[in-house]
């Protein structure tokens, strides 16, 4: 083969593959949200969503340089996938100024992981620094959990500032969730899911004379701790016969786990829909912005992120913070008016907190 033939041929090759990725990724932003109960393989695959589109960007730069026409079809591929562009990353701008103290409410949303797998006074006391910290009027927390030797109320008393409580204590430690509010609470209920450690609850509030309904969401476990464990048997040889005996095991816990989540969304979603109140729905939703339960949520509400955000939205400090599964949703009506996920060590999540406007502004 010729010199002149090689190029061609590599052109060709290079030409086959940007072509084939484009296809995969424009299909698999299409189908990545649809509910896993209509298929188990795209929602899995979504997960992978910002390297596909790493690879794109790295194919548009390469034909970008080459002065070549093939570098549309990666930009075309990024491009349809501009909505979960969106909600990943948000071009810095200037956060709206502060709203007066009775037209606004400052929400924070954080799982504890168990307080770091040991609540004391130290631990309790960093997250309690940061809501007072961050001036937070409601306080939603998942896998909340106490010790033998440091109980719920020892746990409360150091949340002084917030004299209404409603906590929701799941049979299975290191599950529970818990609301903190400078607010009134006037009404609450427990949310519990079928075949499931995870749960939700929502609590009414009133600010000021505007009545307002919090959700604190701890939706179906992604089990990441669990599939690293398998991973760490097929790299030592563990008990897994074959590497494909135990892709298959961390496929199928993947995809029983998105489909207890679609179910779970699903539910909250009804609720909502019978909701006459302003909402702010917020937790760990332990879905990515591909998801069917993102997408589920968006129907009804907005996202925070992509409401008052800026920058890169990620939440989860593991996985080469690639993942934003925590999250606060808003009514319409409600106008966000800052967002930010400060990076947090005592836990695997970082906290999402937003602050809103309780009226509509231009």
């Amino acid at each position: 083969m010729g010199k002149k033939a090689t190029l061609i041929y590599f052109r060709f090759l290079g030409v086959l593959i940007t072509t084939a990725l484009a296809v995969f990724t424009i299909v698999l932003g299409r189908y990545s949200y649809q509910n896993p109960s209509n298929g188990f393989l795209f929602p899995i695959i979504g997960l992978g969503m910002i390297p596909v589109l790493l690879a794109n960007l790295v194919f548009a730069i390469y034909w970008g340089i080459r002065w070549k026409k093939w570098i549309w079809i990666p930009v075309i591929a990024i491009a349809a996938n501009y909505e979960y562009i969106s909600a990943t990353y948000q071009i810095p701008h200037k956060q709206l100024s502060y709203a007066d103290k009775g037209n606004s409410i400052r929400i924070a949303s954080l799982n504890v992981q168990s307080f770091h797998g040991d609540p004391s006074v130290y631990s309790v006391g960093e997250i309690t620094g940061l809501m007072k910290e961050q001036r937070i009027d409601v306080v939603c927390l998942q896998e909340f959990a106490e010790s033998s030797y440091y109980s719920f109320d020892s746990i409360n008393a150091q949340f002084k500032e917030y004299p209404y409580v409603a906590m929701h204590k799941n049979n299975t430690p290191g599950f529970g969730l818990v609301i903190y509010s400078k607010f009134p609470i006037t009404n609450r209920d427990d949310l519990f899911f079928g075949n499931s450690n995870n749960s939700a609850m929502w609590v009414d509030i009133k600010v000021g004379q505007t009545p307002l309904r919090v959700f604190n969401c701890h939706l179906q476990t992604t089990n990441f701790n669990q599939t690293k464990g398998l991973l760490k048997n097929i790299t030592l040889g563990g008990y897994y016969d074959t590497e494909k005996e135990a892709a298959r095991k961390i496929t199928d816990k993947l995809f029983e786990n998105a489909l207890k989540r679609s179910n779970q969304v699903d539910l909250l979603c009804h609720i909502i829909d019978t909701t006459k109140h302003s909402i702010i729905a917020c937790g760990d939703f332990n879905a990515p912005p591909s998801s069917y339960s993102f997408h589920r949520m968006k129907e009804k509400l907005q996202d925070g992120f992509q409401s008052a955000g800026s920058g890169l939205g990620y939440t989860y400090r593991y996985l080469h913070k690639t993942l934003r599964i925590d999250y606060i949703f808003h009514s319409k009506e409600l106008t966000g008016r800052e967002y930010n996920s400060p990076s947090f060590d005592f836990s695997d999540h970082n906290p999402v907190i937003m602050e809103l406007s309780l009226k509509k502004e231009k």
